[in-house]
């Protein structure tokens, strides 16, 4: 029996299964292709990861290409680009046996270096049940057209809450997910796991608890967003709190996923999204907890240690709504959140394309070109018309040149080419900085 020994935990290679007898570290895994695996607790923290190879194969693992994408065949980076919506949440053909309930919610998307986007969420009846499980789906290179889920990453009987599916430009895809003890409803206490593939998705390390990962406890519910330093640190920001008012926490690896740590302070805010200013500092805008009824800011200094608060120029999102915060690959910080909560019809004030002032409604994006002081650029994020269903906690609206998507749980990720790839609880957005930067309030 080949055996590998990483500092406290020990693979069993023919079965795959993982004992965890201190931290783990992610060396040298096996890797295969799984979406279902059994865990065991002991004393009240996960002990055993064993996980189930696929079979038959799920349909995000078939057929995939390895060969390296070319990028420059993109749209022109100096041309405004946005393209019409598509739909990433596709229901799996009828009597294929895999899951698929009412709500589907809470999803990340990364790039991958065959030109593929992967795009996860959790699918359910009811959030707080143990039914609730990770599907998965491809848009493949050249298509317009995401294909049908399948399940990604599910152990029986347990709750499956919060996903985060991160590229980090250098061929490893991580994947981080927070799950509830057997028979446990809702995600208060959650185990912390992580994973990683280096082949397009296809195979995956076994899922490990990352530090004090295999305890069930608060500050492990994982949201989508996580980001790498510029000196290849990896942060993944957590719900602090169960409730819809409190913290966002954050975990940072500086060894590439190898160990991580929670460096103790707390964003105003859940949901949060996270960023590295050039100064080195964290900067973050979370849901909830408003400063002087504005959405709060949170800046640190320590590494997430410590943080210090103040109130944003932008007005503060609610239930059903989610943000996200991330630098453009062109230096540009780009927000991209709501002109209030889902109900909330009075809107925010936008320039069009002839310089004329008009009140939109619903998610528009902001663009910082000084690392967060100002936000010069602000543009409603609307394909200008058309009627939309947008899933989970939306619903259906109608877009027009001065309306946009009223909720959506918010996840972007930026290819290579330029192209900035938005997805809200069930619609796709694609367009780029040349777009953003432009004062026309729609296409």
């Amino acid at each position: 029996m080949r055996c590998f020994f990483q500092l406290g935990w020990l693979v069993l290679a023919p079965t795959l299964s993982v004992v965890f007898l201190g931290l783990a570290t992610a060396a040298a895994e096996p890797a295969l292709t799984y979406r279902h695996f059994r865990v065991t607790d002991r004393d009240d923290r996960v002990a055993v990861i064993e996980p189930i190879a696929a079979d038959p194969l799920p349909l995000w693992s078939r057929d995939v290409s390895q060969e390296p994408h070319d990028w420059s065949n993109g749209p022109p980076m100096d041309q405004p680009y946005f393209q019409s919506l598509i739909v990433f949440v596709v229901p799996p053909p009828e009597g294929s046996g895999e899951p698929f309930y009412q709500h589907n919610h809470q999803p990340d998307i990364a790039w991958l270096p065959n030109g593929d986007l992967m795009a996860i969420w959790y699918t359910t009846g009811r959030e707080q049940g143990t039914e609730l499980t990770v599907l998965a789906s491809r848009l493949r290179a050249g298509s317009n057209q995401w294909e049908p889920a399948s399940e990604f990453f599910k152990a029986a009987d347990r709750n499956m809450h919060g996903n985060s599916l991160f590229h980090d430009g250098r061929g490893t895809l991580h994947h981080m997910n927070g799950m509830g003890r057997e028979g446990a409803t809702g995600w208060e206490h959650l185990a912390l796991l992580h994973r990683i593939s280096r082949d397009n998705g296809v195979t995956w390390s076994v899922a490990r608890p990352v530090s004090s990962g295999a305890d069930y406890q608060r500050r492990h519910q994982v949201i989508s967003g996580m980001k790498q330093t510029a000196d290849g640190a990896l942060i993944q920001p957590c719900d602090a709190t169960p409730g819809g008012q409190g913290p966002t926490a954050i975990h940072i690896s500086k060894d590439g996923g190898e160990t991580w740590t929670d460096p103790g302070g707390d964003i105003r805010g859940i949901h949060a999204g996270v960023v590295e200013l050039k100064d080195g500092r964290l900067l973050a805008f979370g849901r909830g907890q408003a400063i002087d009824g504005r959405m709060p800011i949170s800046l640190s200094k320590d590494g997430g240690k410590t943080w210090r608060y103040q109130a944003s120029d932008f007005p503060p999102i609610g239930g059903g709504q989610r943000l996200v915060l991330m630098r453009l690959h062109e230096g540009p910080l780009l927000l991209v959140s709501f002109t209030g909560e889902r109900n909330d019809t009075t809107g925010i004030e936008f320039v069009d394309g002839q310089g004329e002032t008009f009140r939109g409604v619903g998610m528009f994006a902001a663009l910082s070109f000084d690392d967060g002081q100002t936000w010069p650029v602000r543009k409603l994020l609307t394909p200008g018309e058309g009627e939309y269903d947008g899933g989970a906690w939306t619903g259906a609206f109608t877009a027009s040149p001065t309306r946009a998507e009223h909720g959506g749980y918010l996840a972007a990720t930026q290819t290579p080419d330029g192209v900035i790839h938005l997805i809200s609880s069930r619609l796709h957005y694609r367009f780029n900085l040349a777009w953003l930067a432009g004062r026309t309030s729609s296409r």
